[in-house]
């Protein structure tokens, strides 16, 4: 027996209607989808709030590491031969992919505003044009590339001659972190290098401007190869002595640059034949 949820009399199991008041009784198979439906709802619900429990924990995580890098980022610029390894494994080389982008970036301004120049220079005398100006993102994915590339195979070749002339093992990305570390004022120098292509005009004549931002490079240059060569002179007991190691990585080391030239040179060499 069941009752009527209308009046409460007491009707047949099997009844669909109340035999006192005539209202319609629901059967178990009209519940069930009920209950099925209430069930797909909460177990809906709970998904939705594990995913926006995850997306919520990857902000977090995502802003923790960001803090984490900027503090070894600054410690770093502060004391550069102080190497700072709690660290994510990832921030050498965020370091420098951070590097040869600003750089490859100030190259392409500062080539298009030499590029107009020169183009405006020849409209004057000759009374024609070079064309459009060539030099875009081309040119900053090929610096980018030579430079970003070309420092990790230095930073290769050093790690290789840590691990082939030291018992001493380290994880490449440690090694690569540490180079970073030592050369981080590069990263400065290149943001200056492009806040001031930004604001200056380079032009055939800026014999000044091109000599500060040559100064800057060479500046770069030289950091780099202290922090590259540091390693080797630290070695600790090797099996060859450092000056030797050093000898050996400096010569792959120039064998890296001349390769890195000779793509920057032929990308050059494409835009010449553009030209004439």
């Amino acid at each position: 027996m069941k009752k009527c949820p209308n009046c409460g009399s007491e009707v047949a199991e099997e009844a669909k209607f109340c035999t006192n008041c005539g209202s319609k009784l629901a059967t178990g198979d009209e519940v069930k989808p009920k209950v099925v439906a209430s069930e797909v709802q909460s177990e809906t619900a709970s998904e939705q709030a594990k995913q926006e429990a995850g997306v919520s924990l990857d902000k977090e995580k995502l802003k923790a590491s960001s803090l984490s890098y900027w503090s070894w980022l600054v410690t770093a610029w502060k004391h550069p031969f102080k190497v700072k390894s709690e660290t994510s494994k990832w921030s050498g080389l965020i370091t420098l992919g951070l590097e040869g982008l600003i750089f490859g970036l100030s190259i392409m301004i500062i080539f298009r505003g030499y590029y107009n120049s020169a183009n405006s220079y020849y409209s004057q005398a000759f009374g024609g044009s070079f064309g459009d100006n060539p030099v875009g993102l081309g040119t900053l994915i090929t610096f980018f590339l030579a430079t970003f590339l070309s420092a990790l195979a230095t930073t290769g070749i050093g790690y290789g001659a840590r691990e082939l002339f030291t018992p001493n093992r380290t994880d490449f990305l440690d090694f690569v972190n540490g180079i970073a570390h030592r050369t981080s004022p590069i990263l400065l120098l290149n943001l200056i290098a492009l806040l001031f292509s930004f604001t200056v005009g380079f032009t055939t004549s800026g014999v000044l401007n091109t000599m500060l931002v040559l100064c800057l490079f060479s500046i770069t240059l030289a950091i780099w190869q202290f922090g590259i060569l540091a390693p080797i002179y630290e070695l600790a007991n090797p099996k060859l002595d450092r000056l030797y190691i050093l000898i050996i990585v400096t010569l792959l080391n120039g064998f890296v640059y001349g390769l890195a030239y000779m793509a920057v040179a032929a990308h050059y060499v494409s835009y010449l034949q553009q030209l004439f």
